[in-house]
């Protein structure tokens, strides 16, 4: 049966469908923050390329002339193309973002049946509707809801690629990987691995396609996508890599250790990091800007590296289960911590927590809820994982490491903040719902337990 024509999908996408109109209509004409709410402190290296693309026809750094280098035209390009079809450019996102992550439900259906059952297919569509963080990602300027769309049908694409091989499925999912990476460089070096695995799969006889095939219809493709701007990079900066993003990652994000040994403030660390860089460094070619992050970021790496150790397992718990509450009380209650300590806790999210977002009574139950659904949906996930091992082990496998992978970026330099679970929480939602369909399953066997008898 079609999606479309399964009674309880179409309830869910109803439902949320009517929530989403409800709460935009809220934010648009009732919400304290009005505008701001959707703005972060990331969105202007979005939203300046985008306009410098509509009004010169080049993506340029913000406040400067110079190529656009450390972001991806992805995410640039998508905005202008709403500017210019809605004439705004804040709430038409918002708008346009909130239908992605209506039809993400979509392949999170599609995926659930393909690894399970049509059971699991509708919890897979109720668990990613009830998501706190989909449903305020999809009121914010960045780049996580439009990735995580991509990315979702990528995982579909592959999914029924490891369960009924076709070339067109694997040519399909390099196009929308490919296209992701564009959005988010972030999944640039899951392509390696993804390609690892699909190519051993093939050679390891785990599925009827051959290494060889599976390397021409998905290396191939994800080659020939990215070629073009690993060109223009090389042909307008000189510098031929995808992005600088990660060697001002390298640099930038050692402001945890130093705000921890100075025993100052996130952001004043921050602004001391971009106060060392060499004078005029804005005006050097890209290329020895890399370099001067990565030799001035090696140093800090090595005499932070047993802190940053010492961390890691509350920046990863942290980006597992955050329910991302600073962004989604500002959206409900508007907030009631003062603007210096949302500038601070939107840099970097490695608190334990954030206590000046839980000041009201409102508040503190909205925050009950959210983590209760984000400890949820992941502790279900994690057993559907095991749940499914014996039944789909090549596609379970892949999509484990997928996990994996964005988990432990998003973990390591980027501040422990939970939109980085964006890109597999709806794998969490496939295999909490494929957890729910088994116990679902077992219940009959269970009745003979109880203390009372059934009607």
């Amino acid at each position: 049966m079609p999606f479309y024509k399964d009674r309880v999908f179409q309830w869910i996408f109803i439902l949320l469908a009517a929530f989403k109109t409800a709460a935009f209509a809220y934010l648009f004409w009732a919400n304290p923050l009005g505008e701001q709410v959707l703005v972060f402190p990331d969105s202007l290296t979005y939203v300046y390329p985008a306009q410098t693309l509509l009004q010169y026809g080049q993506m340029w750094e913000a406040v400067s002339a110079a190529p656009m280098l450390l972001r991806t035209p992805g995410y640039p390009l998508f905005l202008a193309l709403v500017q210019l079809a809605a004439g705004n450019l804040t709430w038409a996102v918002a708008a346009i973002q909130n239908f992605l992550s209506l039809f993400l439900l979509i392949p999170v259906y599609l995926t659930a049946r393909l690894l399970a059952n049509q059971t699991a297919a509708r919890w897979a569509a109720g668990f990613c509707a009830a998501s706190v963080l989909y449903f305020t990602l999809s009121f914010a300027v960045l780049t996580e809801t439009l990735c995580t769309f991509l990315l979702a049908w990528f995982v579909y694409l592959t999914v029924r690629f490891l369960l009924q091989p076709t070339a067109h499925s694997l040519v399909g999912a390099a196009i929308l990987l490919a296209a992701a990476v564009y959005v988010r460089p972030a999944a640039y070096y899951f392509m390696f691995a993804a390609a690892i695995m699909l190519v051993c799969f093939g050679a390891g006889k785990l599925l009827r396609f051959s290494a060889q095939k599976t390397a021409l219809f998905f290396i191939v493709p994800l080659l020939l996508c990215l070629a073009p701007w690993h060109i223009r990079n090389a042909a307008k900066t000189g510098f031929g890599g995808f992005t600088s993003v990660g060697a001002y990652n390298l640099y930038i994000w050692n402001e945890d250790y130093l705000a921890h040994k100075w025993q100052v403030s996130v952001p004043q660390a921050h602004e001391a990091l971009l106060q060392a860089l060499p004078p005029g460094f804005s005006e050097l070619p890209p290329a020895q800007q890399v370099r001067l992050y990565k030799a001035m970021a090696a140093p800090l790496i090595k005499e932070s590296f047993f802190y940053k150790l010492s961390r890691a397992p509350l920046w990863a718990l942290k980006t597992l289960f955050g329910a991302n509450f600073v962004h989604l009380s500002r959206l409900v209650t508007g907030g009631s911590a003062p603007q210096e300590t949302l500038d601070g806790q939107m840099l970097n999210h490695t608190t334990a927590l954030h206590t000046d977002w839980l000041r009201r009574w409102q508040e503190k139950l909205l925050f009950v809820l959210a983590a209760g659904q984000v400890f949820l949906t992941v502790c279900l996930g994690i057993g559907g994982f095991f749940l499914s091992w014996k039944q789909h082990r090549a596609a379970v496998f892949f999509l484990a490491v997928y996990c994996v992978y964005f988990w432990a970026i998003g973990s390591t330099f980027f501040g422990a903040y939970a939109r980085f679970r964006a890109p597999f929480e709806f794998v969490l939602c496939i295999f909490a719902a494929i957890a729910c369909s088994r116990l679902g399953a077992q219940l009959p066997h269970w009745k003979k337990y109880l203390p009372f008898k059934q009607s």
